[in-house]
């Protein structure tokens, strides 16, 4: 069964246009490494665990693959890339920062009950050198990796283990830009096809 059925969803269509729609399935003998392994084949994937404080082990790992979006920034260069539809935009900024900040604003958030805090998102790292945005140093250092600053990605699908329910909660953010019913389809399309990916041998 999926979360929330069709007329919650339709429900919180109203609230905002990002609606996490998840079914549980029981975990069995899949660990976060041997789903990692079959769903992170991608150029870009992602496995974060939850540790805090004095915890020693996790309660829950997020793990993401596909990106829908990638954003990365070098200086005052951004390059921003829609990867279903091929689309790039690069650009100079006055700060890579503000342009995150722009494309995030794009999305609104509904709050859907059963899911921890985090449940998809943009996922990513900051650089070192993105302090010049802060602080006026010296900028005199080679640059002999040639890595983006900044690089973050948003997936439309993640997984979310629970190791206390011992439960994966295969979550798909659906993005709703128009038809409330198609948008829910597509993402119980896609949770059911990253079930059929975690069902295949290693």
């Amino acid at each position: 069964m999926y979360f929330p059925t069709l007329d919650q969803f339709r429900k919180k269509a109203k609230q905002g246009n990002l609606i996490p729609v998840y079914k549980p399935i029981l975990a069995d003998l899949e660990t976060p490494v041997s789903a990692f392994y079959k769903i992170g084949k991608s150029d870009y994937a992602f496995l974060l665990e939850s540790v805090e404080g004095g915890e020693k082990a996790a309660r829950y790992s997020f793990l993401g693959s596909e990106p829908s979006l990638i954003f990365q920034s070098k200086g005052n260069q951004v390059k921003i890339e829609a990867t279903k539809t091929g689309q790039i935009i690069e650009r100079k900024c006055e700060d890579p920062f503000l342009e995150l900040e722009n494309l995030i604003k794009a999305y609104q958030p509904v709050e859907v009950e059963g899911l921890p805090r985090f449940h998809g998102g943009v996922v990513g790292y900051l650089g070192y050198d993105m302090v010049r945005f802060f602080e006026d140093l010296p900028d005199s250092t080679e640059d002999d990796l040639d890595l983006p600053d900044s690089f973050f990605m948003l997936t439309d699908t993640i997984l979310v283990f629970d190791h206390v329910s011992h439960q994966i909660k295969v979550v798909a953010n659906a993005h709703v830009e128009g038809d409330v019913d198609a948008a829910y389809e597509t993402a119980t399309s896609q949770i059911d096809e990253l079930i059929a990916k975690l069902k295949q041998p290693l």
